[in-house]
């Protein structure tokens, strides 16, 4: 058996008649085997590696769904169950996504079960648009009777135009061109001269990809700039060569990056592969996907807003081979193409990378793996990539590709620094728009421009308190402030979406002083709408675009000029190109700043520098104001003079005194349960149990490692949906003996019923 793993249920039934043939499955399951299983002569021509079968789990037999993993006719060592169906027509994983996810499972500590269920979408395993049919066929003539049956005329007509068919002919079209019934039909395979077979039909349309607008249709690339040229002298042979070869390509905003990936996509395309191009969800904007249907003709597009149906026609239209270019978010790494020839991260540095449910892996390191196991280049874009990233550049892991100007020559927008400890209204109170950036908006609109408001904090109101006792409104479940929605007169959880009516009294000492206060996206539109009551104002944050259609909507009304200010959360910091933008203002430089996380101050430089790379793309050029009350902060201060290199290198300098990543890698173990004493207990015996798991990967290993425990101590938001939290974090110089220590831990102090254990490898969220 595959990883040296036997049934774990010895009242396994043996199979009646011999068995020649059996398969190897793994479930949805924290396991990290397969299990062997018998296959009964009637699914021997069904079964194969990647379809999904049901069969007989646990002691009580369970009929499970699991997916087969190896076929083979070496019999186990024991008796064996025998799976009941197969559920597949056709295998859903190709061998190099089973390499892939086999990986996944062992390097991110979960069952390879859990990640092949992740990956596949619901859509697929439910055959959604597609329906069955009934095929039919001749048997083969060496297994016709023998002498052949005598046919009436009618039911010889039918087997003659079976005989004229390459394929297997659905039954209802076969009666049309027999131009008979059922009753033919039937007889044919009484008599043994015909047999059904089943099969499924596409049964949805899928959408049409949308006509590329002037900006993207053309029917010749661009001139490259010579920045552009000498980044292209270097991927041009990559792409024309097979081999592994990692590319970091980081380019300011506006350097023209998305040129040289669709050169490269077209290069492979030429060469008859396929290409993978994923961009954060936040992304995926009609503009964004205008410019690769503009320069490709076959193009899928994967993302969370489609609907099962149409997911799963374009996996299948991939699984064929139909598809060229596959652009999606983070799970489009697991296109099921046949013919890889490059993958593309675009903005690699993104958060949104990262899967926060198991498996909890990250879509850029996915996909730099399956890019090695395949064999291919692969080039991770950004002009603020991850420090993680760059310091595999300067290693020389990668292969560093810089493009430092913006096309045309065109400036870097200059950006101001606007102190709110200083910068303030007469009448002394808090605003969204401080007087400096009330200023500026007012001469940007009146030359004709466009601005866009950045406040990455959306509802009306972010806090509730009362004055006189200095209660906070907080969740039931989490220990979090709620926000005010005034659109739905709710206070609201955006943790857990507990939602309550808001109070007229505080709940604690009853005064009827409660006040909303802090500024969201609701409350900056309605300050905006007041002070710009001519110009046409548009919000876009998770709230504002529930209905389908709702950002590219909004974002034609932006281009075309009828939209003048356009404000929301970190939505619109990325992917949008409108040359008409000459100011972008940033609200609140500091949201987010000074959470308790390593990576808060690189997060806020690459907000900063992406949001002000939205201005400035036009011949008009453009400036950024950006509000802040730490404005000599180095994450504030270098993201306004655009110095990457300069703060790359401050925060390395604290991450290596840290031992913080890039220099060391973590793990982040997640206790949870809804009793706290139980929570904790087990939290006290698993750091028990770390010093003996020490001690024998230390003996076991032929380089054995240093190990750094913090903890246990509470999350630093100890009740979340109703989960009290507590959280170690390991760091060590060596991953294989992180992992070689978690092994031998874990297993030896089981969570008691109750109390969960999460297991979050490169964690990026350290809540």
């Amino acid at each position: 058996m595959p990883h040296g793993a036997l049934p774990l249920f010895p009242e396994a039934v043996e199979i009646a008649g011999p068995v020649h043939l059996f398969c190897e499955v793994v479930f949805d399951r924290p396991l990290d085997h397969a299990y062997s299983y018998g296959v009964p002569e009637s699914l021997r021509d069904e079964v194969a590696v990647g379809k999904r079968v049901v069969a007989p789990f646990g002691r009580g037999d369970r009929q499970t769904t699991g997916f087969c993993v190896g076929v083979g006719n070496e019999a186990p060592s024991r008796e064996v169950k025998a799976i009941a169906q197969v559920l597949d027509d056709e295998p859903l994983l190709t061998p190099q996504l089973l390499r892939l996810t086999r990986w996944m499972a062992d390097y991110y500590m979960c069952g390879w079960g859990q990640v092949l269920n992740a990956i596949v979408p619901a859509g697929v395993k439910q055959q959604a648009g597609t329906r069955a049919i009934i095929l039919i066929e001749l048997v083969p003539e060496m297994l016709r009777p023998n002498p052949p049956p005598t046919l009436t005329a009618r039911q010889q007509g039918v087997f003659d135009i079976l005989a004229q068919q390459t394929d297997p002919v659905e039954v209802h079209r076969l009666a049309s061109l027999a131009k008979c019934g059922a009753a033919p039909i039937r007889v044919l395979i009484d008599k043994g001269l015909a047999q059904r077979k089943k099969g499924r039909i596409e049964n949805v349309e899928l959408e049409e990809p949308a006509t590329p607008d002037q900006s993207t249709r053309r029917s010749t690339a661009p001139t490259l700039t010579p920045d552009q040229l000498n980044v292209w002298a270097q991927l041009e042979p990559a792409l024309r060569e097979p081999g592994f070869k990692p590319f970091l390509l980081r380019g300011v905003t506006g350097s023209g990056k998305t040129e040289l990936y669709l050169r490269a996509i077209e290069e492979v395309v030429r060469q008859g592969k396929e290409a993978l191009v994923l961009v954060p969800e936040i992304s995926l904007t009609p503009q964004t996907i205008a410019a690769f249907q503009g320069r490709c003709e076959r193009v899928a597009v994967l993302h969370s807003h489609l609907q099962s149906a149409e997911r799963g026609g374009h996996w299948r239209r991939i699984a064929t081979g139909n598809v060229q270019v596959v652009v999606g978010a983070r799970s489009a790494i697991f296109a099921p193409t046949r013919n890889l020839g490059l993958i593309v991260v675009d903005e690699e540095h993104e958060g949104s990378f990262k899967q926060e449910a198991t498996p909890r892996y990250h879509g850029r390191d996915v996909a730099v793996m399956r890019a090695h196991l395949e064999n291919i280049p692969i080039i991770l874009g950004s002009a603020t990539p991850s420090l993680e990233s760059w310091h595999n550049a300067q290693r020389g892991q990668y292969t560093l590709l810089t493009l430092p100007k913006r096309v045309e020559d065109r400036p870097l927008p200059h950006v101001q620094l606007i102190d709110l400890r200083h910068d303030v209204h007469p009448d002394r109170r808090l605003h969204g728009l401080s007087p400096s950036l009330e200023r500026a908006m007012d001469k940007a609109l009146e030359q004709g421009g466009q601005v866009i408001l950045l406040l990455n904090r959306r509802g009306f109101s972010t806090y509730i308190h009362c004055p006189a006792c200095g209660h906070v409104e907080q969740c039931r479940f989490c220990d979090l402030a709620l926000t005010f929605h005034r659109d739905r007169n709710i206070c609201m959880c955006h943790y857990c979406g507990y939602e309550t009516p808001p109070a007229e009294r505080c709940p604690d000492c009853g005064q009827a002083q409660v006040k909303y206060q802090g500024m969201g996206t609701e409350k900056l539109e309605i300050e905006i709408k007041s002070k710009f009551p001519s110009k046409e104002v548009r919000r876009m944050d998770s709230d504002s675009m529930r209905r389908p259609g709702s950002h590219r909507r909004v974002l034609e009304a932006f281009r075309s000029g009828e939209t003048h200010i356009l404000l929301g959360t970190q939505m619109i910091a990325k992917g949008l190109d409108f040359p008409n933008v000459t100011l972008v203002g940033v609200i609140n430089a500091d949201l987010g700043l000074h959470r308790p996380d390593f990576r808060s101050g690189e997060r806020t430089f690459q907000l900063l520098a992406q949001v002000a790379g939205r201005t400035g793309r036009g011949p008009r050029g453009g400036r950024v104001l950006v509000q802040t009350f730490s404005p000599e902060h180095p994450s504030i201060a270098l993201a306004a003079v655009h110095d990457y290199l300069r703060f790359a290198e401050a925060e390395l300098t604290t991450r290596r005194q840290h031992n913080y990543p890039p220099y060391q890698r973590l793990i982040r173990l997640v206790i949870r349960g809804r009793d706290q004493e139980a929570a904790g207990a087990y939290a006290d015996r698993l750091a028990a149990a770390f010093g003996p798991a020490v001690e024998a990967a230390q003996k076991a290993s032929s380089e054995p490692g240093e190990l750094r425990i913090l903890g246990p101590a509470e999350a630093p938001v100890f009740r979340l949906k109703g989960y009290c939290r507590y959280h170690f974090q390991l760091q060590s110089s060596s991953s294989a003996f992180l992992h070689q220590v978690l092994r031998l831990a874990t297993p030896a102090v089981r969570p008691p019923k109750g109390v969960e254990l999460t297991i979050d490898i490169d964690p990026h969220d350290m809540l």
